[in-house]
């Protein structure tokens, strides 16, 4: 019976050789015709802290004097309800939005997506906007 001493480097072998397989950054290469892009979904809650709600108007502008600028190769806008629990416990409830962006990875990328998170939480009066980042493949054919 072999020690975990005498098959650790070749485990240690092994993981390295599939990073290697899979590209520098660690993920499975892109399909054939594809690219690899940065992933942002931005959820914006639409309640403002005076018990209003954040106008079909006002979130038109919003997208187009802010996000549009910073991304106007394009995006996704969807419409959506999200929920939360609160500190009392009690389930609040507030219709959304989220802004799906694909854009070159990097960190002028992320500024700008902190720089709309920013002027929306400043604009509305909003605790925060929820980001989620991640790397996609995409084609666009």
């Amino acid at each position: 019976m072999r020690s975990h001493r005498s098959i650790a480097p070749v485990l240690i072998a092994l993981a390295a050789l599939a990073l290697l397989a899979c590209g520098d950054d660690g993920e499975e290469p892109c399909p054939e015709g594809s690219d690899r892009y940065a992933e942002y979904q931005l959820f914006f809650g639409r309640s403002t802290a005076d018990g209003n709600e954040v106008s079909d108007e006002q979130w038109a502008a919003f997208l187009a004097d802010t996000v549009t600028p910073r991304f106007p190769a394009g995006l996704t806008v969807l419409d959506a309800a999200g929920q939360w629990r609160d500190d009392s416990g009690a389930v609040q409830r507030e219709r959304s939005k989220v802004l799906w962006i694909l854009a070159t990875p990097g960190e002028e990328t992320l500024r700008l997506i902190d720089e709309i998170s920013a002027e929306y939480e400043r604009r509305f009066n909003q605790d925060s906007v929820l980001r989620i980042h991640g790397t996609a493949c995409a084609s666009f054919s």
